[in-house]
């Protein structure tokens, strides 16, 4: 088997819609290999997958956490990228990817979030991210999570939460090095804010965000207490 530096792990169900954009990007690649983990699609998104030669489609239990972790347990790679279906991510800046990983304080990062829509709404929303994800290092699964496959298996992957578990990860990941966010832009859907409401769905981030923050405080502040006796 030829060398595989980076192993692409995408979760879906239900994306025929998007998926073949995703896929046409990052597929036939040397040195990459790219893993769809699907949860159960019952359109064509499986059938979309697999007609790509060089994509390994492997079936899992439902729920983006547990579908990234049983892609990653098919993965050769050294790094695992993690991208959304309705995600692209150009093949330069794939290839870019291992080099990060030459300074070793570094374990992980994402990139910086470029939205698919030309309204100026979506420009504000894209500037708020990027500049919450670079000042506090705390990106979302959308802005394409990549990470070293020693670290993640350090980790024990992603948490088997609903929600906030790219938060989650990226929060245990940063206890172990350095988060790099890179200024090469990954383009995501809009669809989220297009299917529930621009303001509704920019809410609802802020307040998982601040409710995970707040919780693992907590959380983390009462174990340390139970941990003093």
């Amino acid at each position: 088997m030829p060398t595989i530096e980076t192993s692409i792990i995408i979760p879906t169900l239900n994306e025929k819609k998007v998926i073949r954009r995703c896929l046409e990007t990052v597929v036939n690649i040397p040195g990459i290999e790219v893993i769809v983990s699907d949860g159960g699609s019952t359109d064509k998104t499986v059938e979309m997958a697999r007609g790509y030669r060089d994509v390994k489609v492997v079936s899992s239990m439902s729920g983006r956490g547990i579908q990234m972790n049983t892609g990653s347990s098919y993965a050769h790679g050294e790094i695992l990228l993690f991208l959304h279906a309705d995600s692209i991510l150009s093949r330069e800046v794939i290839l870019k990817i291992p080099c990060i990983f030459k300074d070793k304080s570094i374990v992980g990062g994402a990139f910086k979030i470029k939205l698919m829509s030309n309204r100026l709404l979506y420009r504000l929303i894209e500037a708020g991210i990027n500049f919450r994800s670079k000042a506090i290092k705390l990106p979302y699964g959308d802005q394409g999570l990549f990470v070293k496959r020693s670290v993640f298996k350090e980790l024990g992957g992603f948490g088997g939460m609903a929600v906030c578990e790219d938060l989650d990860f990226i929060w245990r990941l940063k206890k172990l090095g350095k988060i790099i966010i890179l200024d090469e832009e990954i383009f995501s859907s809009v669809r989220r804010w297009e299917n529930n409401g621009i303001l509704r769905t920019s809410l609802r981030n802020q307040f998982l965000l601040a409710s995970y923050v707040t919780n693992y405080k907590i959380l983390k502040s009462l174990y340390s207490k139970t941990k003093n006796f």
